[in-house]
């Protein structure tokens, strides 16, 4: 007998069986559901600012706070909810809620050539031009002309967005290092955040490297200054 769940939208969804049907998403509001090999659910949780980091085993990307991962009842190791039912099970090589890998059909065809070929938007799943850095239908940029997965555009994503948190924090830090009393937590906050962070630093671009390195080296000669008022 089928399992029919409902879920966070309200929808009252049946769920498959079989472990070839583990790709499901809700019909409704299209949110993934995780689904075990014996079509269970897994229960899905949204990720805490006490619980610890973890990396996604399938878009090895960080799981950030806020969003809804699972936890596989096999291995034990946390996925990002909408990467498990995108794959349909678990991302450890060799778990027993792994999938199985479907050997495509196409592998054996020539490589797509500059004009006239044709690739997936994995974003929206419409067919566009193999050369497009850009989906006519849905308007997501791509860095490259070669065929992507949406677990490619979800790392892309992800890297933006840290980026985009990067910059906004070494704004932040420049503009407090100017105010001398918040010197030592400027100069404590900088060293172990943007020193272990370099090389994504750099990516922001000159700029914000610029204004990286003079918060800390503002908010030091500040703390000096003031452990030397003090004792003098």
């Amino acid at each position: 007998m089928a399992t029919i769940i409902r879920c966070e939208c309200g929808a009252k969804v049946r769920i498959p069986r079989g472990p070839e049907n583990r790709k499901f998403r809700c019909p409704k509001c299209k949110v993934g559901i995780a689904i075990t090999i014996d079509a269970r659910v897994l229960s899905s949780r949204r990720l805490g600012p006490g619980d610890p980091g973890a990396i996604c085993p399938i878009c090895q990307s960080p799981i950030q706070q806020g969003e809804m991962v699972v936890t596989c009842d096999k291995c034990d190791q946390v996925h990002h909810r909408e990467c498990w039912a995108e794959i349909g099970g678990c991302g450890t090589y060799g778990c027993e809620e792994a999938p199985t890998l479907e050997k495509p059909e196409t592998a054996a065809t020539t490589p797509l050539s500059a004009w006239g070929d044709q690739k997936q938007c994995p974003a929206c799943g419409e067919t566009i031009k193999a050369i497009a850095l850009r989906c006519r239908y849905c308007g997501t940029d791509f860095d490259t002309v070669d065929p992507l997965t949406l677990q490619d555009l979800r790392r892309k994503t992800v890297r933006e967005e840290h980026l985009e948190w990067l910059k906004k924090t070494v704004i932040g830090l420049f503009a407090a290092s100017v105010i001398g009393c918040f010197a030592p937590i400027v100069a404590i906050v900088g060293l172990a955040l943007l020193v272990p962070k370099r090389k994504e630093l750099a990516r922001t671009g000159p700029v914000f490297v610029v204004m990286g390195y003079s918060a800390i080296i503002l908010s030091v000669l500040y703390s000096l200054l003031m452990l030397v008022f003090a004792v003098v």
